[in-house]
């Protein structure tokens, strides 16, 4: 075997190995690494590793044809190719950057709980979208300058068309800015509506009500209106269930009775914050009975309804087997003169 066909083997061997390790790199150890991050919660890297995806299969195809396929491809194609390499590099370069960035966002706002919100994701992929059209126009020579001069000279015109879009979209802004409602939370507006936010757009905020329908409210009447938030400071929110008993039953005892069984509902119902001490009080007394409220902690706003029913469930068998007479039945009789 000749020198040059040991040199020609030798440089196949090494291209092999350096797209082999391209594909290693990038199918085995990028999902890997990402899924380590995703795990020990290590937004940054688990970020890079989203925008590495094809980087390494990328730039081991470069370094095979630029740096070592020199004896099987002719000087002259590879000079004639030479500006297709060049786009080819900044624009995986610019893709990087730009997929960086808004994984940054995404993978924050997940590792946080925030949820999907689509009108960072879509201004972002509009930036990037921006920054890889200009650097293809400038790869070919086109200059940005009077392009830019079109652009803000037709911004007024454009700014009096789509009035109301822009003041839903910077709403929308100031809605995530403020963070006084993110996705997973949920509200009531003043106007009554209530739900639980899934997504802030463009243009809408979208609320999923409780019975499965969608609410899509503007982002400008968002910023507008009243909003109750459930979900802040913090989920968890005082569950109040209004019970009653006979005018002759022994208060003493039936607070304990009642506390007895809120413990148990509090322990064992899915939603319910074990380690609260509930309450009991009276409020209201007349000839038909006493009225008194207790005092419950659930986890969300959606798991009060599992609690209220199984303690007025609970709460009304176990005072018939301790003998804790209803309330007493008032009835009027008028008579007709």
């Amino acid at each position: 075997m000749t020198t040059n066909e040991i040199n020609g083997t030798a440089t196949i061997a090494l291209i092999a190995i350096t797209l082999l390790a391209g594909l290693i790199l990038d199918w085995l150890a990028r999902p890997r690494l990402r899924r380590w991050a995703e795990a020990h919660n290590r937004i940054v890297i688990e970020a890079i590793a989203i925008a590495l995806g094809g980087q390494f299969t990328f730039w081991s195809l470069v370094i095979a044809l630029l740096f070592l396929a020199d004896p099987f491809i002719d000087a002259a194609m590879l000079a004639a190719w030479q500006p297709v390499f060049d786009l080819a590099i900044v624009l995986a370069i610019t893709i990087f950057v730009v997929r960086l960035l808004i994984n940054l966002v995404d993978t924050y706002l997940r590792h946080r709980q925030i949820g999907n919100i689509s009108l960072i994701n879509n201004l972002l992929r509009g930036l990037g979208a921006l920054a890889i059209g200009g650097t293809l126009l400038v790869s070919y020579g086109v200059p940005l300058g009077p392009l830019l001069t079109v652009i803000a000279g037709s911004s007024l015109g454009l700014t009096l068309a789509l009035r109301e879009p822009l003041a839903n979209f910077f709403a929308g802004v100031q809605i995530i800015a403020s963070n006084r409602v993110r996705p997973g939370d949920f509200i009531r507006l003043a106007s009554g509506e209530e739900g639980i936010v899934t997504d802030i757009r463009w243009s809408d905020t979208y609320i999923r009500q409780l019975a499965n329908n969608i609410i899509i409210i503007p982002n400008a009447q968002m910023i507008s209106q009243i909003v109750t938030n459930f979900s802040r400071p913090e989920p968890e929110l005082a569950v109040l269930v209004d019970f009653a008993v006979g005018p002759d039953a022994d208060l003493a005892r039936t607070e304990a009775i009642v506390l007895d069984v809120a413990r148990t509902v509090l322990a064992e119902t899915p939603g319910g914050v074990a380690t609260f001490e509930p309450l009991v009080r009276f409020n209201v007394i007349d000839a038909s009975g006493i009225r008194f409220t207790v005092v419950l902690r659930g986890q969300s706003f959606t798991d009060q309804f599992l609690l209220r029913h199984e303690l007025i469930k609970r709460l009304r068998e176990r005072l018939r087997a301790e003998g804790i007479a209803p309330p007493t039945q008032i009835v009027r009789l008028q008579s007709e003169e």
